[in-house]
């Protein structure tokens, strides 16, 4: 069993996000259509934006790297937000299984009535 979640993680963020945003959907009662045009948004989506990452990165690298010779100073870090972050934690198991335990936990604080909101705002997990 905890090969297989592994393959699947292995997959990568580009189909293990669509594929969890399609089966939450599902869970939550949308349509299969519906979850599937969403999940295929939410992949479609995360290409593009890695693609934008690549492209900004390949083309203001050299640029960047010449300021911070000419102007001597010594810069370690590059954030590139949300989207590097979302590949790398969806890119391990323990990642990937942040999102379902997060709604169990939370699914089990509402049937015992520790709190009355359901939070499936699964892009801050």
């Amino acid at each position: 069993m905890l090969e297989a979640l592994q393959w699947f993680v292995d997959l990568g963020a580009v189909i293990v996000l669509p594929v969890l945003v399609f089966i939450f959907g599902i869970i939550l009662g949308a349509k299969p259509g519906k979850a599937f045009v969403s999940g295929l948004t939410v992949g479609v989506g995360f290409v593009g934006i890695n693609l934008v990452i690549g492209l900004l990165g390949d083309g203001l690298g050299s640029a960047a790297q010449s300021m911070v010779e000419r102007m001597g100073m010594s810069l370690t870090t590059i954030d590139v937000g949300w989207p590097a972050a979302a590949a790398i934690a969806f890119g391990s198991l323990l990642g990937s299984l942040a999102i379902p335990i997060g709604l169990v936990v939370n699914i089990g604080l509402v049937v015992i009535g520790m709190t009355k909101t359901l939070y499936i705002d699964i892009w801050n997990y």
